[in-house]
């Protein structure tokens, strides 16, 4: 049976609680948060509150995207569930959580892994891997823009398109990734 800590937000949530009941849970109030196996609380509530110790807290997200997830990850959290979630959902990520997993929603979980895929060779144009190359020899955005034959300006908003088509924040990580799939000339 799983002890399960409710914040006052969480618990005015009928369906919730209903789906929670059937787990089967003992639900407590946040005034026994010491007795609890599991705590779930809102996203919007504070997460750095009088919350300390051992209980691992799950977070309760109306919608959970990529971006809920590395809230709730930086937050310390040990989970995140949907408000719509069902009986053997519920099931599923306490039982993770208590086992000290940090569950993802698959459908999240899919999109995740496709993004992470490597980037297919046929997606970069030849200016893309020209642009590489000259990365990759430490050549200068001024240098590279020059040799192009286009501005400056031209040349970062290429690379901004160019990171987002690799899924990468940067120089570094892109540079990385072309060498890891063998994107750039030896």
């Amino acid at each position: 049976m799983w002890t399960i800590a409710l914040s006052d937000a969480v618990a005015t949530d009928r369906r919730l609680v209903g789906t929670l009941r059937r787990v089967p849970a003992r639900l407590v109030s946040d005034d026994h948060q010491a007795e609890a196996d599991v705590r779930l609380i809102r996203l919007s509530q504070p997460l750095a509150g009088g919350f300390q110790g051992r209980v691992p807290r799950v977070i309760v997200a109306d919608a959970i995207d990529e971006i809920v997830v590395r809230a709730v990850m930086r937050s310390g959290a040990a989970g995140v569930i949907s408000s719509d979630v069902t009986v053997e959902e519920v099931r599923a990520i306490l039982s993770a959580v208590v086992a000290g997993y940090f569950p993802v929603p698959y459908r999240l979980a899919v999109a995740l892994a496709t993004r992470l895929e490597p980037l297919s060779a046929t997606v970069l144009t030849d200016r893309d891997r020209v642009i590489l190359d000259h990365l990759a020899r430490g050549d200068t955005i001024r240098v590279i823009a020059q040799r192009l034959g286009c501005s400056q300006r031209h040349t970062r908003r290429h690379l901004r398109i160019l990171w987002d088509k690799m899924g990468v924040s940067g120089r570094a990580q892109g540079l990385a990734a072309a060498a890891r799939q063998g994107l750039l000339n030896p």
